[in-house]
């Protein structure tokens, strides 16, 4: 009985021994591990050991070389994580309450990234998945090492899955004895996702818009190139990524891009957030709502959607019988003729003085010295019209000369420029409001992503375009077909929303050259560039970041730009067209007849009131009027009546 009592006695104190021996190179390879991510940690355990354990695995940790800090729990709380990159989960399988904690952070979806676990495995002669994580899904972004014992040394493996159903996949990270401590393979310093970007040709769903039945089979082919031009070059992207990810694809097809409504998500974006697709096979805008489901990767696309137009006539924006002279120019002439005026008169005045005074009667020749008849020629002179009246003495003879040598010079230049002015083109538009106040026409190209954006635009300027240019009331919409768009570009002043790449491969088919010139842009969109997006959370996000950044870099995006799309045209002979003049360029002169017309016809209708109420006077007003009675002879009263009629 003695010696009974004696040997267990022994048996349990070398394995109190051996445990505690464990026990202290678990807490080494653990403290090892963590320092080796040489980066921020805070530790979360789930551990059933003894409170002196927990203690020495906690005074190990604050004295390493990069201090981390480790908290004891035994479930999960929110408040735990409020930094999650920086978190690290330490469980040990063979603690009780380990299975319900791991339940627990599954359902919350904690296995993914930035989330990084550190399992102690039970001691075995083999490495293998443990039990308790066998029905997990840890998918390529998981960050989860399990640290077993085999052999006397410590094997410390990363486990994950390429997908829920394929089988576990275990990568060395490093191994620990107590002679060498940590080893870290070679393999385990490149990134994560460069380790495991081959899926081992798994398929990745790829949700892909298609507007017309034709674009699925001329994916490769690109016979149409205009039709769902965002969907092929999506598709000639994306091949190389899956090529780098050794996964094949597998489509579902919508004709949607992706709007909320009613609280539902459909189209491409509700594909991303219901989990049915993991990357979007076309690129979308970035707006606030679609962020809480897809995080955008890359810009693939140069080419973008904007309004685009010809610059229209000058006379569109101005009227051009104001811009050949500045203003300092016209005042400067203004003040000259008021000069001029002042100047006419009093020599008119003094003449005609002389001319009395000379030859005692009157010369029809001579301008007579009132303002009308001096304003009247000071207006002859300036429109280069001749006048029966003249100034008969030398200074007045020098001053019409001048007049009309001036004039003459300034008609010349104002002419030219006239000339000049109505072929060229107006560079004024350059924002929304400039368009919106245009004489410019408008249209949309006919997309599902612009019916969505201009219909239900809530900006001012921006609906205010929509409500007055695109869809007036009591009219049908303006969208049209590419092609039939970009000829209406060609005719007529048109502004056109439409994809620019696309757009200039139709104008490269249609434009003559000169009319390639003087093409405008206009963003209606606040943020007009195209992003590649994939589902929010997807375990393969940091595969598909490299990828698509690696085709960037390559220049295989650009390739595929240079294919479908087309760059704006250059402007080679700007001076190769002639411009007809139209009403547009007229109606500031035809205005200025009219009201001339209308201001003649007023003054007419003055001057008949006046002479008849002359007329209508009464003669005495009530007084006796002494008879006066002209002397003059006959003859001489006669010519007097002959000059006044002339």
């Amino acid at each position: 009985m003695y010696r009974c009592v004696t040997f267990f006695c022994a048996m349990f104190l070398c394995s109190s021994f051996a445990l505690s021996i464990l026990k202290e190179n678990d807490r080494k390879v653990i403290v090892d591990i963590i320092q080796s991510f040489n980066k921020p940690s805070d530790v979360i355990s789930n551990l059933c050991w003894t409170n002196t354990s927990k203690k020495k695995l906690t005074i190990s940790l604050t004295q390493a070389n990069k201090p981390r800090s480790i908290k004891f729990v035994s479930a999960l709380h929110d408040n735990d994580l409020v930094y999650p990159e920086k978190i690290i989960f330490l469980i040990d399988v063979s603690c009780k309450e380990t299975k319900a904690f791991l339940n627990e952070a599954a359902s919350r979806k904690y296995f993914g990234r930035p989330h990084r676990w550190f399992i102690i495995n039970r001691p075995a002669n083999e490495i293998r998945v443990p039990l308790e994580i066998d029905n997990m899904h840890m998918l390529p972004d998981s960050e989860v090492y399990v640290m077993q014992l085999i052999n006397n040394s410590y094997s410390i493996n990363l486990m994950y899955k390429i997908k829920p159903n394929r089988e576990w996949i275990i990568e060395n990270y490093g191994n620990w004895s107590t002679e060498n401590g940590l080893t870290i393979s070679s393999h385990a310093k490149e990134a994560l996702a460069v380790r495991r970007r081959d899926l081992a040709r798994a398929s990745i769903a790829t949700s892909m818009v298609i507007t017309d039945n034709s674009s699925f089979a001329d994916l490769e082919v690109l016979q149409y190139k205009q039709i769902d031009p965002v969907t092929k070059s999506g598709y000639h992207q994306l091949t190389p990524l899956y090529e780098f990810m050794n996964a094949s694809r597998e489509f579902i097809l919508t004709d949607q891009w992706g709007y909320r409504a009613n609280g539902t998500w459909y189209g491409m974006v509700g594909h991303l957030a219901d989990g049915t697709a993991e990357i979007a096979g076309a690129v979308l805008f970035i707006t606030e709502e679609r962020m809480q489901h897809v995080e955008y990767m890359s810009h693939p696309m140069a080419s973008s959607v904007k309004f685009l137009f010809r610059e229209p006539p000058l006379s569109y924006q101005n009227n051009l019988y104001l811009l050949p002279f500045q203003a300092s120019v016209w005042y400067c002439i203004a003040s000259f003729v008021m000069v001029l005026i002042v100047a006419m008169y009093v020599s008119a005045y003094w003449e005609a003085k002389k001319v009395k005074e000379k030859h005692k009667g009157d010369d029809t020749a001579v301008l007579v010295p009132t303002i009308s008849d001096v304003t009247i020629f000071v207006m002859c002179a300036i429109s280069q019209q001749g006048s029966t009246v003249e100034l008969k003495g030398m200074l007045g003879r020098l001053m019409i000369l001048i007049l009309f040598l001036v004039f003459l010079f300034l008609y010349t230049a104002y002419s030219a420029s006239i000339v000049v002015l109505l072929q060229s083109s107006s560079n004024q538009i350059r924002t929304l409001t400039d368009l919106l106040n245009s004489k410019l026409e408008l249209g949309v190209e006919d997309t599902p992503y612009n019916r969505y954006w201009f219909m239900n635009e809530k900006e001012p300027i921006r609906r205010a375009i929509y409500e007055k240019k695109i869809a007036p009331s009591g009219s049908k919409p303006k969208f049209f077909d590419l092609t039939e768009g970009v000829l209406q570009l060609q005719k007529k002043p048109f502004a056109l929303n439409c994809n620019l790449g696309v757009a200039y491969k139709v104008m490269e088919k249609y434009f003559y050259e000169h009319e390639k010139c003087g093409l405008q842009e206009i963003s209606y969109l606040q943020d007009d560039n195209p992003w590649q997006a994939v589902r929010r959370g997807s375990p393969y996000r940091e595969i598909f970041k490299i990828g698509l950044l690696r085709n960037e870099e390559f220049g295989l995006n650009d390739r595929t730009n240079r294919i479908i799309y087309s760059k704006k045209p250059v402007c080679s002979v700007r001076g190769g067209s002639f411009v007809s003049v139209s009403l547009v360029d007229c109606y500031p002169i035809l205005l200025l007849l009219l009201y001339g017309m209308i201001l003649g016809v007023l003054l007419l209708l003055v001057e008949i009131f006046h002479h008849r109420k002359i007329l209508n006077m009464p003669c005495g007003g009530g007084k006796s009027q002494r008879l006066l009675v002209d002397t003059t002879p006959h003859s001489e009263l006669s010519d007097k009546m002959q000059v006044a009629e002339l």
